[in-house]
């Protein structure tokens, strides 16, 4: 750097002393802009912008199942295996099958999440092992030695990064498996709107009973295109293919097949929510740049003299304006500086939060792209608030500048430039504030959906066991039954149950139901029934209603030829038997077994808050738990003296009395019912943690703006002021002249916002969880919110004006 250019910064740097509050302020104000814009594009980087890191990876498709019901389902072994072997289009169609197990270490066993691969989905990526190798096509032989792979976080986390485990047999479910790689870190498959990640990761091995289902669909499906082919072409052939497999077969009538791009369909659903948070910092960020502007519009003033000396001894406009422009270049090069640690800030937290709720965003970080990206934002912001309080102050009139006046036409234009800038700021702090308003008031409507049970006494486990110590089904009986027993003793249990999958922590098991007498002529039209599998005393834990007929009860398949029995919601019972009873009612099981219904309950909301609860059957594990060596307990506390007892003060205890039953199993995610449900929000808080934190930072900037306008114009009237208190006016009439500015700019920067705020709150359907985009509430709260805010904003430079010394005044005139 030129000795000028030193001696220029030097320069700022000594002026902007002169002014430290402007100075700070200014700073504090880009940095906000510049790391919250930072941040959040980070994640839309991650996100939507970085390629997957598998090779070529824009020829990789995702594969659906549809129905009538749904377009993006999964596939049973049968149907993959056989649109596997006869297209051409996907030479490589891959399949994902989820599923946990019971890891055997020397001093506990865990439950651990297992993700079934297909022989050729690693190469089919292109992906390499961090150590050791990955599963290949061959490991997909039933005469092979069953091998796995761990991921990298749960070998660092379990085995402490030791090289030495691959080669070592690990012990899962009860059978030996020989590690053989460390998968890349972070590693995971996108498939729609989920991530495909495990602890562990085996071949998939199709047993000869799976190989001969087509209707009992888990399997995810991708699969790389040929060369020349593209996502039609495969989406004709594969179309064309399983339609020869529907004719074949009757009961598969009405489903079809759907091909995306990986790369695009793994992103789908968090890319409109990511895309308007970067809007609202955006916004913020616009905000930050008007405000930088007015303190130094302000700032141009306090050097209107200097300014005045440089024109009449000649300055040209570029030298009269580089001393403005150098500060602020010194101002955002340091706003730039502390921005990128606010990213950094920023992008940790966020990758906290959306580490379970957003595997889209699993190894967020700042790169070196963000950091160019800020500094082209940075030059942006200097631009654009820096060249008007330099073209002002340039301009100005040195003649009144010297004369020291403060009252001219300059005064009075740059009083004008301030206001539309207050103006902006205003209406973009509304448009965001209402934004936030109404994801809170979505949020605030989802903890508002009744459940059907009370959550507060409740607490959850997972309990788990090896298939290979109860063999031909027996878990139920022999571990799971006096498992639940065990629990009962312990004090402050009032009542012990299980269930297949726990209520808003997962769900999505369901079929198509067709009631006895009904003709099976067209399956696509058959109601969609979700299933579940529960202990009797599974009803007097959540506590739900017996509405008609009876309960599930211990007898219940206590004979094996015995009726298999279920127990419907009422959801099931008002869509299905309008007007009717649904009791005594037959559906099909297979062609030519039934299950009774024998009674109804009340719903609870098994697929969580996001809608009303589904139809539901619930049949008993003695009848239908063979194959079960997991499940999800619930354990409800005793209520003594009219307070229920915190079921997290009971976890240890009921943990030890269920781990006694079988020492070799694995008791797991203890945790209160109430954290469940709180969990199952994480991505709707996630949304609105960001969007109200902006809100929150715009409404601030906004006031400080609004402070500062209205402390320049009190400065720049002083002389005024004084005068008219001179000539009688109140402090109660000075104090009405200045906040009758702010009412005007706030109220025209209302009205601007608001319209706005008409058009880009449609934006926000998705995140509204059925709130209207013009909700009268929200509305309302964030308009008074702004209001209030910048009226007292006002009052002190109100107050101040109000104290204008009229001796001073007319000694100044």
């Amino acid at each position: 750097m030129s000795p000028f250019g030193l001696s220029e910064i030097r320069g700022a740097l000594r002026g902007l002393q002169r002014s430290p509050l402007i100075a700070l302020s200014a700073v504090a104000c880009i940095a906000l802009g510049l790391g919250s814009t930072a941040a959040i594009s980070s994640a839309v980087d991650r996100a939507l912008v970085q390629r997957l890191p598998f090779r070529a990876p824009e020829q990789i498709i995702t594969v659906y199942r549809t129905t009538s019901h749904f377009d993006a389902g999964p596939f049973s072994p049968l149907n993959y295996l056989d649109l596997a072997r006869l297209n051409t289009s996907v030479p490589q169609l891959a399949a994902i099958g989820f599923g946990t197990g019971l890891l055997a270490l020397p001093n506990q066993s865990l439950q651990v999440d297992i993700e079934r691969a297909s022989g050729n989905l690693f190469p089919m990526l292109g992906v390499t092992a961090l150590r050791g190798r990955l599963i290949l096509p061959e490991d997909d032989g039933t005469d092979r030695e069953p091998v796995a792979v761990l991921s990298a976080e749960f070998w660092q986390e379990r085995f402490g990064g030791d090289p030495s485990i691959v080669g070592r047999t690990i012990r899962l479910d009860g059978v030996s498996h020989t590690v053989v790689g460390i998968l890349p870190r972070r590693f995971g498959v996108p498939h729609g709107a989920q991530v495909a990640r495990a602890q562990v990761w085996v071949p998939m091995l199709f047993s000869a009973e799976e190989r001969t289902w087509r209707n009992n669909n888990f399997l995810l499906v991708m699969g790389r295109l040929r060369d020349g082919a593209t996502p039609a072409t495969a989406q004709a052939e594969l179309a064309r293919l399983f339609d020869g497999i529907v004719a074949e077969d009757p009961d598969l009538r009405g489903e079809g097949v759907r091909v995306l791009p990986l790369q695009t369909e793994g992103t789908r659903t968090v890319r409109a929510p990511l895309l308007l948070l970067f809007a609202a910092a955006a916004i913020v960020l616009l905000i930050a740049a008007v405000n930088v502007a007015s303190l130094l519009l302000a700032r141009g003033v306090q050097r209107g003299r200097e300014i005045a000396i440089r024109t009449a001894l000649g300055g040209t406009w570029v030298q009269v304006m580089r001393p403005a422009m150098m500060e602020t270049a010194v101002l955002t090069a340091v706003g730039l500086g502390l921005g990128i640690v606010l990213a950094w800030v920023g992008v940790r937290s966020i990758g906290d939060m959306a580490a379970q709720r957003l595997p889209q965003l699993a190894g967020l970080a700042i790169n070196i792209r963000i950091v160019f990206f800020a500094m082209g934002l940075a030059l942006l912001v200097a631009l654009l608030a820096g060249l008007a309080p330099a073209w002002r102050g340039a301009a100005a009139d040195p003649l009144d500048a010297l004369r020291g006046g403060r009252g001219g036409g300059t005064s009075g234009a740059h009083h004008r430039l301030l206001g539309t800038l207050v103006v902006v700021e205003v209406a973009l702090s509304l448009v965001l504030l209402i934004g936030a308003g109404l994801v809170l008031r979505g949020f605030a409507g989802l903890l508002e959906q009744e459940p059907g049970f009370d959550p507060k006494r409740i607490l959850t486990l997972q309990a788990t066991v090896s298939p290979d110590r109860y063999p031909d089904g027996t878990a139920v009986r022999r571990y799971l039954e006096p498992a639940l027993a065990a629990a009962r003793q312990v004090p402050g249990v009032e009542e012990a149950s299980a269930i297949s999958l726990l209520p808003y922590d997962r769900w999505g098991w369901n079929f198509s139901i067709r009631y006895e007498g009904q003709p099976n002529d067209d399956p696509s039209r058959l109601p969609l029934v979700e299933n579940r599998i529960v202990t009797p005393e599974f009803f007097r834990v959540t506590g739900q209603r017996l509405v008609e007929g009876r309960l599930l009860e211990p007898g219940d398949g206590e004979r094996p030829d015995g009726p298999r029995v279920v127990v419907v919601n009422q959801t099931l019972a008002r869509r299905d038997f309008p007007g009717a009873s649904p009791v005594g009612r037959r559906y099909y099981l297979d062609d030519t077994s039934f299950a009774k219904i024998v009674g109804v309950v009340t719903d609870i909301r098994n697929a969580g808050p996001y809608e009303a609860p589904r139809a539901e059957v619930y049949h008993s594990f003695r009848q239908d738990g063979d194959g079960w060596w997991s499940f999800s307990l619930m354990i409800r506390t005793r209520d003594t003296a009219g307070a229920p007892i915190d079921p997290a003060s009971l976890a240890g205890a009921v943990t030890v009395a269920v781990q006694s039953v079988d020492p070799e199993g694995a008791v797991t995610a203890v945790r209160p019912m109430a954290e469940v449900m709180s969990e199952s929000l994480g991505r709707p808080r996630f949304y609105l943690a960001l969007l109200g934190a902006f809100g929150a930072v715009a409404l601030a900037l906004a006031v400080a703006g609004i402070y500062g306008v209205l402390s320049y114009a009190v400065v720049q009237r002083t002389r005024e002021f004084g005068i008219r208190t001179a000539l009688g006016s109140t402090a109660g009439d000075i104090l009405r002249l200045v906040t009758r500015q702010a009412v005007r700019l706030l109220a025209i920067g209302i009205v601007i916002g608001l319209v706005g705020s008409l058009a880009a709150t449609r934006l926000l359907v998705s995140l509204l969880y059925g709130v209207s985009p013009l909700d009268v509430r929200a509305w309302l709260a964030a308009t008074v919110t702004l209001a209030l805010a910048g009226l007292l904003a006002a009052l002190l430079p109100a107050w101040r004006a109000t104290r204008a010394d009229p001796v001073v005044a007319l000694r100044a005139e």
